[in-house]
């Protein structure tokens, strides 16, 4: 069950200093998160909370909760460009099932992230955020094709000085 709250109502409610400090910037809230049967996780887990600051921002940092922010971030700069973000991810994973990233999956990530306008530093900044959720293959296998469109430059062969 997902929970949006304000960062004043937030502390009553247990939620960690960290995450309270983050949520008073402008535009931000809390999200609680407590583990259910309808979130998909297992019953041992089940009653576990867990808080994060929202919108999601590029850069923000991985607090386990980031994942489908960081794909929808992907899915939209990736259909910008013109090219597939799924089958990127398919051939960084072949082993694994398909992305799958419902429409109403995607609608929700949608309440929960800041989609930024397409540029080189968003994509940058994307690439830096799959490293962060440990998906290193589709980092590596968004970079090239990135790198092969011309959407980000050549990595240089001699460090600047």
């Amino acid at each position: 069950m997902k929970e949006f709250m304000p960062w004043f109502s937030a502390r009553a409610q247990g939620c960690p200093d960290q995450v309270w400090h983050a949520a008073r910037e402008p535009g931000k809230s809390v999200l609680k998160i407590t583990w259910d049967k309808a979130g998909g996780f297992p019953a041992h887990a089940w009653g576990y909370v867990q808080w994060t600051v929202r919108p999601f921002t590029q850069g923000q940092g991985c607090d386990g909760t980031i994942d489908d922010s960081v794909h929808l971030i992907g899915l939209r700069l990736c259909e910008q460009l013109g090219f597939d973000y799924a089958t990127l991810y398919d051939e960084a994973y072949p082993e694994e099932t398909p992305f799958e990233f419902s429409p109403e999956d995607q609608r929700e990530a949608e309440r929960e992230t800041e989609i930024p306008p397409l540029s080189i530093e968003a994509l940058q900044m994307l690439l830096e955020d799959l490293t962060d959720i440990n998906h290193h293959s589709l980092r590596t296998v968004l970079e090239e094709r990135l790198i092969e469109i011309g959407a980000l430059p050549q990595p240089s062969d001699h460090p600047m000085s």
